[in-house]
């Protein structure tokens, strides 16, 4: 798919898709491809003299392969979060080329920052005025995205937070339900990926800001440089940002885990206070269970009686015993 977004001479901001044949509209200022066909790139090529990148051109991890400029249009790539709010949060390469005609991106994903540009295009028409005016305002929205993100992120780990540290209810004073730690380490583990994904791009968006400021030395007017500034200050606080959730992630994961070993611990202790309980009945019982003929107890009237209650009282002066030094 193909849309151009232009300015209408005398009237507002428009949006046009195009199919493989159709002229470059006068006054378009951003050309959309969105997974596009064979067919479709090889238009945009002609549209604009240019060569765009395959897919797998996209995927390149070389930072050569991602920001360089050939034939006077400048090639920037950089990774996007695509459903970040979805169980399967992904990431998907976006390439921005920033050519004297219009600005061309090209993507296989739909990034919500995409759609967030594209409705400020329609009702901004000043980020059509150039180029430039399109990646700067392209850019603000990606990282207004990325901002969401961390706050989607921050408020994940919070009730997360709060399942973890949450008192367990008791006798006379209520409280929540202690919440399943194996599915708190599933929700942490979503967000701990969710958050490795948005640190990739961030620093993705990072490097090609940097790339933004080399080509665009003298040709920004002042506006324009002040909101790159701005844009570059943003994308650095959102890093820093990603790194003290990703810490919080971290020890919110060494916290359940620390829950989990102490339930252990306590079911292990159970168990050996159980153990110890019985084993003075289990003595008297062998005891008594022995098969010599000269045992006097078993000529007493009492005798078995007897060997119960030494059983009982044996079991209860272990517990009173652990009591006591607040071992229960």
């Amino acid at each position: 798919m193909i849309r151009a977004y232009l300015l209408r001479p005398g009237g507002g901001p428009a949006e046009v898709e195009l199919r493989p044949g159709d002229a470059l509209p006068e006054g378009t200022a951003w050309l959309d491809l969105l997974r596009p066909t064979e067919a479709e790139r090889r238009h945009a090529d002609a549209l604009l003299g240019i060569e765009t990148p395959t897919h797998e051109d996209m995927k390149e991890i070389e930072v050569s392969s991602r920001l360089y400029v050939e034939n006077g249009a400048a090639y920037l790539t950089t990774p996007l979060i695509t459903g970040a709010d979805s169980p399967d949060p992904m990431l998907g390469p976006l390439t921005c080329v920033m050519t004297e005609r219009c600005l061309l991106t090209v993507r296989f994903s739909e990034p919500k920052s995409l759609e967030t540009f594209r409705t400020r295009v329609l009702r901004q028409p000043e980020l059509l005025r150039s180029t430039d005016d399109a990646m700067l305002g392209l850019m603000d929205a990606v990282a207004d995205r990325a901002a969401d993100v961390l706050e989607f992120i921050g408020g994940q780990l919070d009730a997360l937070g709060r399942q973890v540290f949450a008192d367990p209810p008791s006798a006379g004073r209520p409280g929540p339900p202690k919440a399943e730690l194996t599915d708190v380490i599933r929700g942490i583990g979503r967000v701990g990926d969710l958050t490795h994904k948005l640190r990739d791009s961030l620093a993705g968006l990072d490097r090609l800001v940097a790339f933004l400021t080399t080509v665009s030395t003298g040709r920004l007017n002042k506006e324009q440089k002040a909101a790159l500034k701005t844009i570059i200050r943003d994308l650095r606080s959102l890093g820093e940002h990603a790194a003290f959730l990703a810490h919080q992630t971290s020890f919110l994961l060494d916290a359940t885990l620390g829950a989990i070993n102490v339930e252990q611990n306590a079911i292990i202790k159970i168990f050996s206070v159980m153990a110890v309980v019985f084993l003075p009945p289990t003595l008297i019982a062998s005891i008594y269970g022995m098969n010599f003929h000269h045992i006097p107890e078993l000529d007493w009237p009492w005798g078995y009686p007897l060997a119960l209650c030494l059983m009982v009282v044996s079991a209860i002066l272990p517990l009173l015993y652990f009591r006591k030094r607040g071992w229960l």
